[in-house]
């Protein structure tokens, strides 16, 4: 669990410490050195934690070259964007990602495969697009609210209270309202 919220606490407390600069270059070096520890215990990277990674060294990476860092406030907001728009861009091609992530799930949560649930899998890709959309739009909000120390706190905060929220309510859904 550590391992994928490192990298955000490291640069909450780097910002507070030693400035935006500071902070995107040890959260940077973060991802790294959590990639490296992965590599030597040969523990699964996680897909949050490899597309965190991919934007945080991105966008992070920009923000180190210029003079002065705008763009990795805005990282969270890219993030949630274009993955709902990958969710919606699988909506529309028939060809919904729940499908792929259901069948990589271990066999005690993963839901029965049968000949209707690919139609239920379209509908909560849409509605994971439309969840991302609107977490996108709180973070592109907050990027010109609050500080970027406490937008990647929030970012952390929300993003995982509401992912958690998220998949609990489609488990419950799939338990307790859902007919095969």
């Amino acid at each position: 669990m550590f391992l994928n919220f490192a990298t955000p606490l490291v640069f909450y407390l780097a910002f507070y410490l030693y400035g935006s600069k500071a902070a995107i270059g040890f959260a940077v070096l973060s991802i790294f050195v959590q990639s490296f520890f992965h590599g030597i215990y040969r523990l699964k990277i996680s897909p949050f934690f490899l597309v965190a990674s991919v934007f945080t060294v991105g966008f992070g990476s920009i923000d180190l070259m210029i003079q002065n860092p705008t763009f990795y406030r805005f990282e969270p907001f890219a993030q949630n964007f274009l993955i709902a728009s990958l969710f919606l861009f699988t909506f529309w091609a028939r060809f919904p990602l729940f499908n792929y992530l259901a069948e990589s799930l271990p066999k005690k949560i993963r839901p029965n495969l049968s000949n209707r649930v690919p139609a239920y899998f379209r509908k909560l890709t849409l509605i994971w697009a439309v969840y991302l959309y609107f977490k996108a739009a709180v973070f592109f909000y907050l990027a010109f609210r609050v500080d970027l120390g406490k937008l990647i706190l929030l970012r952390s905060l929300i993003g995982g209270g509401t992912l958690l929220i998220m998949v609990l309510g489609e488990f419950f859904y799939r338990k307790y309202g859902y007919k095969d």
